[in-house]
């Protein structure tokens, strides 16, 4: 009788944990998701704040080329910006760039004014490999 109450506690306390652990994990997604709307959020208002004072704005991101025209994708927020000196990015496409330039919010466009390369370990795995090939 000793042995089945020992088991039916064992097994309570099992479920109880496993139960405990379940609502951990949708608690942090939450808090997480809820924290990636907050710096999306700042990100966008600082960007605004630069944009209307004609200020250049320091921005890390990817260089692409989407649909024949030179873009941006910041980092922070995600959002893509079309680059309207693309001879200053030219020879970037792919790379992982901190760039400092004059945001226009209007067009939605950036003027890069300087660009620096972030370091190889910066890069995406297959950014590496590609240059590994060239």
């Amino acid at each position: 009788m000793k042995r089945l109450l020992t088991i039916a506690f064992a097994f309570l306390v099992m479920c109880s944990i496993s139960a405990f652990a379940q609502t951990s994990d949708a608690a942090q997604t939450d808090n997480n998701a809820a924290k990636t709307d907050k710096k999306v959020a700042k990100a966008e208002k600082s960007e605004a704040k630069a944009a209307a004072k004609g200020k250049d704005m320091s921005l890390t991101g990817w260089v692409k080329n989407e649909g024949g025209k030179t873009t941006f994708v910041n980092d922070k927020d995600k959002q893509s910006w079309e680059i309207s000196n693309p001879d200053a990015v030219k020879g970037h496409d792919g790379h992982h760039v901190t760039v400092k330039a004059k945001l226009n919010e209007t067009d939605h466009s950036l003027t890069v004014d300087s660009l620096k390369m972030m370091s190889k370990s910066k890069q995406s795995a297959e950014e590496q490999q590609s240059e590994k090939k060239n």
